[in-house]
Protein backbone atom coordinates (compact mmCIF):
# COMPACT_ATOMS: atom_id res chain seq x y z
CA UNK A 1 0.00 0.00 0.00
CA UNK A 2 1.65 3.27 -1.24
CA UNK A 3 1.35 5.80 1.59
CA UNK A 4 3.49 8.78 0.15
CA UNK A 5 4.26 10.01 -3.25
CA UNK A 6 7.76 11.96 -3.91
CA UNK A 7 7.93 14.32 -6.30
CA UNK A 8 10.37 17.43 -7.27
CA UNK A 9 9.18 20.06 -4.86
CA UNK A 10 6.25 18.15 -3.22
CA UNK A 11 5.29 15.27 -1.29
CA UNK A 12 2.18 13.72 -0.91
CA UNK A 13 1.78 11.28 2.20
CA UNK A 14 -1.13 9.72 4.13
CA UNK A 15 -3.17 11.61 6.31
CA UNK A 16 -2.10 11.31 10.45
CA UNK A 17 -3.49 12.09 13.77
CA UNK A 18 -0.50 14.93 13.58
CA UNK A 19 -2.21 16.79 11.08
CA UNK A 20 -5.46 17.05 12.82
CA UNK A 21 -4.06 20.88 14.31
CA UNK A 22 -3.42 21.93 10.76
CA UNK A 23 -6.92 21.45 10.22
CA UNK A 24 -7.89 22.75 13.27
CA UNK A 25 -6.10 26.01 12.63
CA UNK A 26 -7.06 25.67 8.66
CA UNK A 27 -10.49 25.99 10.08
CA UNK A 28 -10.87 28.07 12.42
CA UNK A 29 -8.43 31.25 10.93
CA UNK A 30 -6.96 32.38 8.17
CA UNK A 31 -9.96 31.15 6.07
CA UNK A 32 -9.34 33.11 2.93
CA UNK A 33 -8.47 29.60 1.20
CA UNK A 34 -12.58 28.83 1.50
CA UNK A 35 -13.17 31.90 -0.87
CA UNK A 36 -12.29 29.70 -3.53
CA UNK A 37 -13.26 26.28 -2.29
CA UNK A 38 -16.92 26.22 -2.62
CA UNK A 39 -17.62 29.60 -1.54
CA UNK A 40 -21.40 28.81 -1.34
CA UNK A 41 -20.99 26.68 1.53
CA UNK A 42 -20.95 28.11 4.42
CA UNK A 43 -17.85 27.50 6.47
CA UNK A 44 -18.85 27.17 10.36
CA UNK A 45 -17.60 25.99 13.88
CA UNK A 46 -20.43 23.25 13.37
CA UNK A 47 -18.85 22.22 9.81
CA UNK A 48 -15.31 22.68 11.07
CA UNK A 49 -15.73 20.44 14.19
CA UNK A 50 -17.81 17.66 12.17
CA UNK A 51 -15.21 17.89 9.40
CA UNK A 52 -12.41 17.26 12.24
CA UNK A 53 -14.23 14.46 13.66
CA UNK A 54 -14.82 12.44 10.51
CA UNK A 55 -10.63 12.95 9.66
CA UNK A 56 -10.15 11.78 12.58
CA UNK A 57 -12.38 8.75 12.71
CA UNK A 58 -11.01 7.90 9.86
CA UNK A 59 -7.63 8.10 11.07
CA UNK A 60 -8.38 5.93 14.08
CA UNK A 61 -9.91 3.05 11.37
CA UNK A 62 -5.93 2.61 10.44
CA UNK A 63 -4.49 2.37 6.81
CA UNK A 64 -7.11 1.66 3.78
CA UNK A 65 -6.00 0.24 0.67
CA UNK A 66 -8.17 2.81 -1.22
CA UNK A 67 -6.51 5.97 -0.49
CA UNK A 68 -8.84 9.23 -1.41
CA UNK A 69 -6.84 11.93 0.29
CA UNK A 70 -2.99 12.63 0.27
CA UNK A 71 -2.00 15.70 2.51
CA UNK A 72 0.71 17.95 0.62
CA UNK A 73 4.25 18.46 2.27
CA UNK A 74 6.48 21.36 0.75
CA UNK A 75 10.01 21.50 2.94
CA UNK A 76 8.65 20.00 6.27
CA UNK A 77 5.83 22.23 6.15
CA UNK A 78 2.30 20.67 5.81
CA UNK A 79 0.24 23.35 3.49
CA UNK A 80 -3.19 21.25 2.34
CA UNK A 81 -4.35 18.25 0.45
CA UNK A 82 -5.47 16.61 -2.69
CA UNK A 83 -8.82 14.31 -2.45
CA UNK A 84 -11.12 12.25 -4.78
CA UNK A 85 -14.58 11.73 -4.36
CA UNK A 86 -17.63 10.52 -6.41
CA UNK A 87 -19.41 13.70 -8.14
CA UNK A 88 -23.03 12.43 -6.67
CA UNK A 89 -22.13 9.05 -5.61
CA UNK A 90 -21.41 7.73 -9.31
CA UNK A 91 -18.51 5.75 -9.19
CA UNK A 92 -18.03 6.31 -12.65
CA UNK A 93 -17.19 9.91 -12.23
CA UNK A 94 -13.91 10.13 -9.79
CA UNK A 95 -13.59 13.69 -9.24
CA UNK A 96 -10.27 15.25 -7.66
CA UNK A 97 -9.98 18.17 -5.90
CA UNK A 98 -7.05 20.59 -4.54
CA UNK A 99 -6.99 22.70 -1.26
CA UNK A 100 -3.98 24.89 -0.34
CA UNK A 101 -4.91 26.70 2.72
CA UNK A 102 -0.98 27.90 3.38
CA UNK A 103 -1.75 31.30 0.77
CA UNK A 104 2.57 31.87 1.59
CA UNK A 105 2.54 28.32 -1.28
CA UNK A 106 0.04 29.59 -3.44
CA UNK A 107 1.15 30.86 -7.07
CA UNK A 108 4.44 29.00 -6.87
CA UNK A 109 3.49 25.23 -9.46
CA UNK A 110 3.24 23.44 -6.26
CA UNK A 111 -0.72 23.02 -6.87
CA UNK A 112 0.16 21.75 -10.21
CA UNK A 113 2.40 19.47 -9.10
CA UNK A 114 0.17 18.16 -6.46
CA UNK A 115 -2.57 17.97 -8.42
CA UNK A 116 -0.69 16.33 -11.55
CA UNK A 117 0.66 13.40 -9.05
CA UNK A 118 -2.21 12.37 -7.44
CA UNK A 119 -4.24 12.31 -10.68
CA UNK A 120 -1.15 10.38 -12.10
CA UNK A 121 -1.76 7.89 -8.78
CA UNK A 122 -5.03 7.33 -9.61
CA UNK A 123 -4.92 6.42 -12.97
CA UNK A 124 -1.90 3.96 -11.93
CA UNK A 125 -3.74 2.78 -9.02
CA UNK A 126 -7.36 2.33 -10.23
CA UNK A 127 -9.18 0.63 -13.27
CA UNK A 128 -10.23 4.26 -14.65
CA UNK A 129 -10.52 5.52 -18.35
CA UNK A 130 -10.87 8.97 -17.06
CA UNK A 131 -11.08 11.56 -14.24
CA UNK A 132 -13.26 14.85 -13.36
CA UNK A 133 -12.55 18.49 -11.61
CA UNK A 134 -15.15 20.33 -10.65
CA UNK A 135 -14.57 24.31 -9.84
CA UNK A 136 -16.62 27.48 -10.48
CA UNK A 137 -15.92 30.42 -13.02
CA UNK A 138 -14.69 32.69 -10.29
CA UNK A 139 -11.79 30.01 -9.11
CA UNK A 140 -9.48 31.38 -12.07
CA UNK A 141 -6.63 29.95 -10.19
CA UNK A 142 -8.30 26.15 -10.32
CA UNK A 143 -9.45 26.46 -14.02
CA UNK A 144 -6.33 27.44 -15.27
CA UNK A 145 -4.80 24.38 -13.21
CA UNK A 146 -6.97 22.25 -14.35
CA UNK A 147 -6.12 23.23 -18.10
CA UNK A 148 -2.63 23.58 -17.58
CA UNK A 149 -2.69 19.45 -16.89
CA UNK A 150 -4.42 18.36 -19.24
CA UNK A 151 -7.73 18.52 -18.35
CA UNK A 152 -10.94 19.83 -20.86
CA UNK A 153 -13.72 21.75 -20.06
CA UNK A 154 -16.96 19.33 -20.71
CA UNK A 155 -19.69 21.11 -18.92
CA UNK A 156 -20.56 25.07 -17.74
CA UNK A 157 -23.83 25.14 -17.51
CA UNK A 158 -25.22 25.31 -14.09
CA UNK A 159 -25.06 28.49 -12.13
CA UNK A 160 -23.81 29.22 -8.79
CA UNK A 161 -24.06 32.20 -6.84
CA UNK A 162 -21.06 33.72 -5.06
CA UNK A 163 -21.75 36.88 -3.11
CA UNK A 164 -24.84 37.85 -4.73
CA UNK A 165 -23.09 37.44 -8.45
CA UNK A 166 -23.62 34.48 -10.71
CA UNK A 167 -21.21 32.09 -11.89
CA UNK A 168 -20.62 29.48 -13.70
CA UNK A 169 -19.76 25.79 -12.22
CA UNK A 170 -17.75 24.34 -14.53
CA UNK A 171 -16.65 20.40 -14.82
CA UNK A 172 -13.00 19.11 -16.43
CA UNK A 173 -12.46 15.50 -17.50
CA UNK A 174 -9.25 14.23 -18.14
CA UNK A 175 -8.28 10.81 -20.04
CA UNK A 176 -6.03 8.08 -19.22
CA UNK A 177 -5.10 8.39 -22.93
CA UNK A 178 -4.34 12.17 -22.91
CA UNK A 179 -2.86 11.57 -19.04
CA UNK A 180 0.53 10.28 -20.94
CA UNK A 181 0.12 7.43 -17.88
CA UNK A 182 1.01 3.89 -18.26
CA UNK A 183 -2.03 2.20 -16.18
CA UNK A 184 -0.74 -0.75 -13.35
CA UNK A 185 -1.26 -4.02 -16.19
CA UNK A 186 -4.13 -5.97 -14.88
CA UNK A 187 -3.03 -9.44 -13.29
Amino acid sequence: MITEIIGNIVTLRATTADDLKDYRAWFTKGLDWTKWDAPWEEMSEDFAASFIDRLSKRIQKGPQELKTRFEIWVDNTHIGWVTSYYIENKPEYLAVGISIPEMAFWSRGIGREALEMWVQHLFQTMPLEQVYCETWSGNERMVRLALSIGFVLIESDRIVEVNGKPYQKLKFKKTLQSSGVCPKPQL
